[in-house]
């Protein structure tokens, strides 16, 4: 016996809801599968701008490695016999300063120098054409856009060898285009080797030693 075609469509309507029901709970679990899969252990968010649907920027701390870790603690210090510490602190502002970061700040009660540099990374034409097309709601991949650097000077004493110890440390940050940001402590040497090289320049007063590293852009 044939069933009415009235008939078989309503029997089809529950399946068919089910169906719509069930769609939107698969592809949640499939994203929040493929991003806990590609997951980098050293990576921590801290500012999230949602999965699905985006409301904010997103934050991201790249913690080093062990290996990275140990690569910094070889290149970060000093010990300094030449001179006294506001001597040390005074030139480490002139340093900062010559590669570029400004403001750079003093603190003399903490023994510490301070000072931040910014750059664009990306070309600006492209970035405008880019925030066009975001503006007519077309979804684009974020590309590097500009770099934020911190730099952390110390001075502390060293009681085993009257030496004062100067320990540095240069925090990056590069923004996209969406306004997302990644974030981590520069591990390699260059940049810190450069630091000291002018600094010694400075303290020993050889003023015909123009170290060419890193020259701000």
């Amino acid at each position: 016996m044939k069933q009415a075609p009235d008939k078989i469509l309503h029997m089809a309507k529950p399946s068919m809801q089910r169906l719509h029901i069930r769609l939107p709970a698969t592809v949640v679990l499939a994203v929040m599968i493929a991003a806990c899969a590609h997951k980098n252990p050293n990576e921590r968010v801290t500012g999230d701008g949602g999965r699905l649907f985006r409301v904010s920027s997103r934050q991201i701390t790249v913690d080093l490695t062990e290996d990275e870790r140990r690569a910094l603690a070889q290149v970060q210090d000093r010990h300094i016999s030449i001179a006294n510490s506001l001597d040390i602190m005074n030139g480490s502002a002139m340093v900062l300063s010559q590669m570029g970061f400004k403001p750079v700040k003093k603190d003399p009660d903490l023994q510490k120098v301070e000072g931040e540099r910014h750059k664009v990374v990306g070309v600006r034409w492209r970035a405008a054409i880019r925030t066009l097309f975001k503006s007519k709601g077309i979804p684009l991949s974020g590309k590097p856009d500009h770099e934020s650097m911190r730099a952390l000077v110390y001075i502390r004493p060293n009681s085993t060898n009257n030496t004062l110890m100067v320990r540095t440390r240069f925090d990056v940050t590069i923004w996209d285009t969406n306004g997302d940001a990644r974030s981590t402590t520069v591990h390699d040497g260059a940049i810190y080797n450069c630091f000291f090289s002018r600094l010694n320049s400075i303290l020993t007063k050889q003023t015909d030693n123009d170290t060419l590293c890193d020259k701000p852009s």
